[in-house]
């Protein structure tokens, strides 16, 4: 009698790229490629490279929790100079003299949290400043000036010459200066006005100019605003409502669309409709007052509160933080990279004579973000997590025997591969730039963890090969 050997089948699942995350749905239905947590990994180019973090810039003081760039006309050198101007946590204002290589305070009173606008008014480049206790207040590169007449602002836009805000005290109300001359109030036919609005929107918020028209965001909701140069014909359409609670501090425009952040969702608003975004990574969002946002390089940047549902500490969620995630979103391809660890409360993108920077204010110290995944030189962690895999045949037990993946860092940025069958983990330490790991697994579901510290790392898709009988 013959000896009878095991029919043994072989097969090898090739990721094809590491795609996107999905938080939302059980992680045994997700596909092999797309993450069930992640975080501080960038896989827009289909491989898992190092988000983004925040460093020191030679331009930005370490003190700046606010910061922007006036940019104004010097008839003494007859062009344009670039100067920064920043405001401290104490509210202190200061700006940077470029020629004598000093700081010079503003004012030796200190300010709540300021928005700026540059503009020109009477033929001179101007900064519009408003907070909250302040009435309408610019400063010309010498001197403040405060306007007692205009309205206490929360929000403001330029639009077609004139200056529209939202108001601290009347939240229904949206006024608007005189044509060319955002510092007078005066309600009159050829003068200012405003406009009230009162429904089930709720509150007006914050103005944003966008296209050929002005776009109020509300509790609720968007109001849009056509006001050209007569404001007799000036009008209102509401636009789009929700029942979740939008926040202000998310809202910034981004190139042919607009970017918010709401109690039920992520929005893209192009002009006219509302689009979620992110869904799959949504649940992980707890929406709140302290985001921050900012539009540069084509990315929406995001900082706000995120639940990461797991036992970790990374960075900032050691000590007390308001956000603790910074999600970059490009809204003309989709793609995206979610970072952790960072307490990022103001972002700025500026222009420094010809050098292009997004400002930020992390754990209330000056910066900047940029990829590398780190906080302030200090690496962060960066996770990638698959979903439970069965390999399509959930009654067969499987024998994992190789998984390959090339990691061009090397030996100089080791990453961990943690690998679960059916509830047993086992780790191995990856130190070769190309990983031809020989194992011996069996177990009928697995899931694929990759980890790393390092600050340079490019890691392919996984291939796994593996028996069955």
């Amino acid at each position: 009698m013959g000896l009878k050997l095991p029919n043994i089948k072989r097969y090898k699942k090739q990721m094809p790229k590491f795609a996107s995350a999905d938080f939302k749905t059980d992680r045994s239905l997700l596909p092999f490629s797309s993450a069930s947590s992640f975080y501080n990994f960038d896989f827009s180019s289909g491989v898992l490279r190092k988000g983004y973090g925040v460093a020191e810039h030679e331009y930005v003081p370490r003190g700046a929790a606010r910061y922007w760039i006036y940019r104004f006309y010097s008839e003494e050198k007859e062009k344009y100079i670039d100067q920064y101007i920043y405001q401290y946590g104490n509210g202190l204002l200061a700006w940077f003299d470029a020629d004598k290589n000093k700081e010079i305070y503003v004012s030796g009173i200190g300010f709540k949290p300021l928005d700026v606008i540059n503009y020109r008014v009477n033929s001179k480049d101007v900064l519009l400043l408003s907070c909250e206790g302040r009435k309408l207040v610019t400063w010309n590169g010498r001197h403040l000036e405060e306007y007692k007449n205009s309205p206490s602002i929360s929000s403001m836009a330029i639009h077609y010459e004139r200056l529209f805000v939202t108001s601290r005290d009347e939240k229904t109300k949206l006024y608007f200066s005189k044509n060319l001359d955002p510092t007078q109030w005066e309600i009159s036919v050829d003068g200012g006005g405003f406009i009230e609005m009162l429904d089930e929107r709720g509150y007006l918020n914050k103005v944003v100019s966008f296209g050929n028209y002005l776009y109020i965001f509300r509790d609720h909701g968007i109001s849009r605003v056509t006001a050209y140069g007569d404001q007799t014909e000036f009008s209102v359409v509401n636009m789009f409502v929700t029942a979740g609670r939008i926040f202000p501090s998310s809202i910034t425009t981004c190139g042919n669309c607009i970017m918010f952040l709401a109690s039920d969702g992520l929005y893209r608003f192009d002009g006219y409709e509302c689009v979620r975004v992110l869904s799959d990574i949504f649940v992980t969002i707890q929406p709140d007052d302290n985001c921050a946002c900012a539009y540069f390089d084509g990315k929406y940047y995001l900082a706000c509160k995120m639940d990461f549902k797991d036992d970790a500490v990374v960075g900032c969620e050691s000590a007390d933080y308001k956000t603790n995630g910074l999600i970059v979103y490009q809204p003309s391809s989709g793609e995206y990279s979610v970072s952790r660890g960072l307490d990022i409360s103001f972002m700025n993108a500026c222009s420094y004579n010809g050098t292009d920077y997004l400002m930020c204010c992390e754990s209330d110290r000056g910066g900047v973000v940029k990829t590398g995944a780190a906080r302030f030189e200090k690496a962060l962690p960066s996770c990638w997590v698959s979903g439970l895999s069965d390999m399509s045949a959930p009654d067969k037990v499987k024998y994992v025997t190789d998984v390959l993946f090339n990691n061009e860092g090397g030996k100089s940025n080791p990453v961990l591969l943690k690998i679960r069958a059916d509830g047993a983990a086992y780790e191995i330490a990856v130190e070769s730039s190309q990983a031809e790991l020989k194992l011996n697994l069996h177990g009928k579901a697995f899931c694929f963890e990759l980890s790393t510290v390092c600050n340079e790392i490019n890691i392919t898709p996984l291939c796994i090969k593996y028996n069955t009988y």
